[in-house]
């Protein structure tokens, strides 16, 4: 079009295919190659027949591969590999954990005791509590008629939702609901059923408020006063209370189950069902209404002058389910953000469409080797974390491979083949040859180590923790195979279809060859390549990461002064002073001190548990840790337990042989333990009141002191001590049974007493301790071994069959799992150091850049340890889950640079470190910093969702690639710079040469030695090729100190003949 003559003496286009050229056009080259891999190891021989294979066949590798991966993903649909697990109360439990065995024993034998006898829904439903909190807008009491009026109408919401009276608690007499007693509604009112919420006068409300402040001043109504009573009304003269609140309860076990603990995950499930209901109805009362990542929750709920808010356990769990559905959705906005920045380093839409459809592709095709060929059936919420992780490993894979291909360009071998001109064919088998074995050493390295840091959490005793390390570790070896396998068939087959269209490997007459004329086609107004793909030549495709390490990294890292590199030397010591203030910090990490909270803080869900603890006097126990300590019982048993199916086989409970209650020795001990409970003291920060257990009559249920007086009463002349065995218990039953005016009812009784099958099995003492629920972990475990300490001083005065008592408690089941979170962390870290460390040895076979790369990770993770402390936060359940995930994210990036430090020496002969630096810098800091973008931007979602597990996790991945590319491409390339080998220093080559091993490591690829003779190949090497032809920008290099030798020529004179035959 410009009307410039053509050159006549452009070649031929190219094939569609390379395999379509005829093969007698490829004889030398056939012969050129079999001799130049004369005597590759097994693992260089299977990499360049998979690279030449995809070379000359890539579309139909390409749709071979997709279509087996979309096979399997399918097949993964109809077996239903990605269905969830069912959740249930023991997922994180440690199945050989104390405190779960003792549970779990307990548990199962009062589902012994309760078949045949169960009594539906007499007793309270544990952690099926509906509470509503009240607060009026003035300093005044809270007990006006107007304001008790709308406490009803808002209090009979619940009672009146579709339902209730399936869910109530029964009376046991009459079978019917249970009046709530702790509501607003009941005490001013006088009930609760056919309560029209009508205004009462003001006597009436001033008379029930007065006999309320008045009780807090009686023992006997104290308790029951104290309930209704905000913290600082006895502060106050004369006494109100600007806030209260009600407790409604509901019942268990529900018609169709045995006791409150059978099938825990199917009754909590039809609770879930009723709650929904009330959820609803509150929401339509008061105009509520869920957005997507705000919830109703978090509205500031009024009415008539009054603050409410309200929760249950069953809310909360519904509530964090439907809150991590909708923050999953931004899973979503992390695949868009890849895929658009993958789309503008590659510039192809082909190109990034298909990497991404092989990155999305990977998760499920993870999950189904993870389901059904490692047979690991759980998979839950926590398991769909991984596309955050793969989303940025595998574009970080891909990235290398991308830049492999682009830069073989400038590879001897390829340039020599191009001023040969054997045919496009050899030159493309050459190239991806290249690029294919830099990336498959390269990709190797990381994803091992990151598999290994992932496998480390599957030792973990928490069953969640450990397989989610065993489906990412899944996920980045399939990564890994995608990367060398699909990826590079994708990439032959944009160069062919989009790229090169139609091309010519011959230069016009005159022009000297180089890499880019060599490589770049001539295109004429019929030769046009597609104008929505860019070339793949350096210059077309050099994007502003790679201009910021040509032209700001390297020139920077290397500007010297009066011989000094400065820049280099500033930037190692102040990292090396933040990576040491950084370890100081971290160290400083501790459990945390309070009860850790999932739901934002403005969620009335977290909310009122905290305004429930410290925003009213005591009153009531149901916060606080109920403990049952046993008799009898001797352990519990798994025999066909799959610890991946927490919910089903869960094992049965052992009983001991040789207990007996009849005896007076036993009675004894079991009337010791009770007065020793009702006493004993407890000095630590969870304990309440200086004592262990709640000094509230209902705290301690002990029944035999009162079976013993029923007994005397209903047996003229006899006790427990002078009745014979079967009269004993034989009584003991029919007490058991019985409705007795003593304070137990039937169902606490059934619990209490341990008849399996008309034998006494157990018997059980009941503790409600002063502990509360939402302390800290750190503060319960010690409030569990003032609890232990009693518990062996009681079984230390016990006789035989009466010393193996236990105290039980979910919340010491709890403990255990988050210790163990905590361990998995830890165990994580201790394992990815040595791991990485071999690692790096084996691909780098230099001990010394070894050693500079695991203080690099050190300091990476110490750093992101450190902004934790910093932050505020403390090493809790979500900071170590997090913590876990991210483990892996810090060797990736000095993993690649070290390789590739030391690659400089193995592959290209350079043995200055400013050579090496120059080198490792021009082909691998672009890759990282694409990488470091990608996995950056996906994480940043998440710092928008509700769940604060998931903005953690976001600022612990963030903070890990921030300081991972800044530890990476600062301090450890700035010591390899500065004070890294020259040529084979710090190789342990030489040390497996003197042994005779080096022949065995290097055929199995564990060892890599130089064959190049540099001296003949190249006196002085210029790294950056493509600056050849380029005057300014060479001399603008030789400036900053970035080439040996500008005046050397860039490409090696030697011909193919001439090149030393260890070398090719």
């Amino acid at each position: 079009k410009s009307g410039k003559p053509q050159s006549s003496t452009r070649g031929p286009c190219c094939p569609p295919f390379p395999l379509a050229e005829p093969r007698h056009s490829r004889g030398m080259e056939s012969v050129q190659t079999e001799q130049k891999h004369e005597g590759c190891s097994c693992k260089k021989s299977c990499s360049l027949a998979t690279s030449r294979f995809i070379t000359h066949h890539p579309a139909k590798f390409m749709s071979a591969t997709l279509a087996v991966i979309l096979l399997v993903v399918v097949a993964g649909a109809f077996s239903g590999s990605y269905t969830l697990s069912e959740p249930s109360q023991y997922d994180w439990a440690v199945p050989n954990g104390r405190a779960s065995l003792n549970y779990e024993a307990l548990v199962d034998a009062e589902d012994d005791a309760a078949r045949g006898n169960a009594l539906t829904r007499e007793q309270e439903a544990d952690g099926a509590t509906f509470w509503m909190t009240f607060e009026g807008s003035g300093s005044e009491s809270i007990f006006t008629p107007a304001n008790v009026q709308t406490i009803c109408e808002i209090e009979s919401l619940f009672w009146n939702t579709e339902g209730y009276s399936d869910y109530c608690q029964l009376n046991g007499t009459s079978s019917t609901c249970l009046d709530p007693t702790k509501t607003i509604t009941y005490t001013f009112y006088g009930g609760t059923s056919g309560v029209s919420c009508d205004l009462l006068s003001d006597s009436s409300v001033n008379a029930t408020a007065g006999a309320l402040y008045s009780g807090l001043s009686v023992n006997t109504s104290r308790q029951s006063s104290q309930f209704f009573m905000g913290s600082e009304t006895e502060t106050r003269s004369p006494r109100y209370t600007e806030r209260t609140r009600a407790r409604i309860p509901l019942g268990a076990p529900l018609s169709g189950f045995v006791s409150p603990s059978d099938r825990p995950l199917d009754q909590s499930i039809e609770y879930n069902k009723f709650y929904r209901r009330v959820r609803d109805k509150f929401f339509n009362f008061f105009g509520l209404e869920n957005r997507w990542l705000h919830s109703a929750y978090r509205e500031k709920v009024e009415r008539n002058g009054l603050r409410i808010k309200w929760y249950s356990s069953n809310l909360s769990s519904i509530e964090s389910q439907d809150t991590i559905l909708g923050d999953l959705v931004l899973a979503l906005i992390s695949i868009l953000f890849v895929w658009g920045w993958m789309t503008y380093q590659m510039r192809s839409i082909f190109l990034s469409s298909f990497c991404m459809l092989s990155i999305v592709l990977s998760i499920p095709l993870s999950i189904v080797i993870y389901r059904d060929i490692f047979r690991v059936a759980y998979f839950a919420f926590l398991h769909i974390l991984v596309i955050f992780l793969v989303l940025g490993i595998g574009a970080d894979d891909v990235f290398v491979f991308y830049d492999g291909w682009r830069q073989a360009v400038d590879d001897e071998e390829v340039m020599q083949l191009m001023r040969d001109k054997p045919g496009q064919a050899a030159i493309l088998e050459k190239r991806m040859e290249v690029a294919y074995k830099r990336t498959l050493e390269t990709v190797f390295n990381t994803s091992f180590t990151t598999m290994v840091a992932f496998l480390a959490t599957a030792i973990s005793p928490i069953m969640p923790i450990a397989t989610f390390g065993i489906l990412a570790a899944t996920c980045i070896l399939i990564n890994f195979v995608l990367v060398i396998t699909l990826i590079p068939a994708v990439m032959m087959c944009h160069h062919l279809w989009f790229v090169k269209k139609r091309c010519s490997i011959h230069p016009s007459p005159g022009t000297e060859a180089t890499p880019r004329n060599l490589v770049e086609a001539k295109t004429t107004e019929h030769d046009v390549p597609d104008a929505t793909e860019d070339d793949d030549t350096d210059e077309a495709n050099e994007t502003l990461l790679d201009k910021f390490a040509t032209k700001v990294y390297i020139p920077a890292m290397t500007y010297e002064y009066r011989g000094v590199y400065v820049v280099a030397i500033g930037i190692a010591i102040s990292l090396l002073i933040y990576g040491v203030v950084s370890v100081a910090y971290a160290a400083q990490l501790t459990s945390p001190t309070e009860q850790e909270t999932w739901l934002p803080s403005d969620n009335m869900l977290e909310q009122v548990p905290v305004d429930l603890r410290t925003d009213f006097m005591s009153g009531d126990t149901d916060q606080n840790i109920e403990v049952g300590m046993p008799f009898g019982i001797s352990g519990f048993e798994r025999p066909n337990f799959d610890p991946y199916v927490p919910a089903k086989n869960r094992g049965h409970v052992t009983y001991d042989s040789g207990f007996d209650l009849y005896p007076a020795a036993s009675q004894n001990a079991f009337l010791y333990a009770c007065e020793l409970a009702r006493s004993y003291p407890c000095n630590e920060e969870a304990c309440q009141d200086g004592v262990l257990v709640h000094q509230a009559d209902s705290s301690l249920q002990c029944f035999l002191p009162k079976f013993q007086s029923w007994f005397i009463a209903n047996n003229p002349g006899y006790t427990t001590y002078n009745c014979s065995r079967a009269q004993f218990l034989n009584q003991l039953m029919v007490y058991r049974n019985a409705t007795t005016s003593d304070g137990y009812s039937v169902a606490q009784k059934q619990k209490l007493i341990g008849f399996v099958a008309g034998e006494l099995k157990y018997a059980r003492i009941t503790l409600t301790t002063t502990i509360l629920q939402q302390e800290s972990t750190a503060y319960k475990a010690e409030g569990r071994k003032v609890l232990d300490d009693m518990v062996n001083q009681i079984n230390g005065n016990s006789p035989s069959g009466m010393n193996n008592a236990f105290g039980a408690s979910f919340a010491w089941v709890w403990i255990e799992s988050e210790a163990g979170v905590l361990r998995g962390f830890f165990t994580g870290l201790m394992l990815c150091f040595p791991v990485a460390f071999i690692v790096l040895v084996l691909a780098t076979s230099n001990i010394i850049v070894s050693f500079y790369a695991i203080i690099s990770i050190g300091f990476i993770v110490a750093s992101v340890l450190g902004v934790t402390k910093w932050i505020g936060w403390a090493l809790g359940i979500g900071e170590a889950i997090a913590g876990v995930i991210v483990i892996g994210f810090s060797v990736d990036y000095v993993i690649h640079l070290g390789h590739m430090f030391v690659e400089a020496t193995h592959s290209e002969g350079l043995k200055a470190t400013i050579d090496r630096f120059t080198f490792a810098s021009r082909k691998m800091v672009p890759t990282v910093a694409a990488g470091g973008v990608t996995t950056f931007g996906a994480a940043l979602p998440l710092f928008a969702c509700q769940l604060k597990f998931f903005p953690k996790m976001g600022t612990l991945m963030a903070s890990t690639i921030a300081f991972s590319f800044v530890f990476s491409v600062g301090f450890f390339m700035a010591l390899c710079l500065l004070i890294g080998p020259v040529g084979r220093v710090g190789d342990i080559s030489w040390m497996c040469e003197q042994i005779g091993l080096a022949p065995y490591l290097e055929r199995w690829g564990c060892l890599t030695r130089n064959p190049r003779a540099p001296d003949e190949l190249r006196q002085s090497v210029n790294v950056i090729p493509k600056a050849a032809d380029n005057k300014v920008e060479m001399d603008e290099l030789k400036a900053g100190g970035t080439v040996a030798d500008v005046e050397a020529d860039p490409l090696p004179s030697t011909k193919p003949d001439q090149i030393p035959r260890d070398t090719v």
